[in-house]
C-alpha cells in the first residue's frame, strides 16, 4: 500500500491478509487498516536513539529484500540519520 506503513517496523510493504489485515513482509506482524499509519508520520514520531539506529538497521535489511526499493529507503536513512544528529 502506498503512502503508509507498518506502526512496528515502518515497512511499507503489506500484503492483504483477512478483512481489513495486512501482514507486514519485514516484521511478520499483522496490522489492522485503522493501525496503520502515514509514512512521513512514522518517521516523524519521536524516538530514542536507540529505537533510531534499530529502524536504520531494518531499512538496511529492507535494502536487500527489496531492492526495487531502494531510493525511497536511501532516502528514508537519509532522514532517520538526520533525526538521529538531532536527538543525540
Amino acid at each position: 500500500m502506498d503512502g503508509v506503513c507498518c506502526p512496528t517496523c515502518g515497512c511499507e510493504k503489506l500484503t492483504h491478509y483477512i478483512g481489513g489485515v495486512y501482514e507486514c513482509k519485514l516484521c511478520g506482524r499483522y496490522v489492522d487498516q485503522f493501525d496503520l499509519i502515514p509514512t512521513e508520520q512514522f518517521l516523524e514520531q519521536d524516538m530514542s536513539v536507540e529505537e533510531i539506529k534499530g529502524l536504520i538497521d531494518d531499512k538496511l535489511d529492507m535494502m536487500l529484500l527489496f531492492p526495487e526499493d531502494k531510493a525511497a529507503l536511501i532516502d528514508d536513512i537519509k532522514k532517520l540519520r538526520s533525526r538521529l544528529i538531532e536527538v543525540a
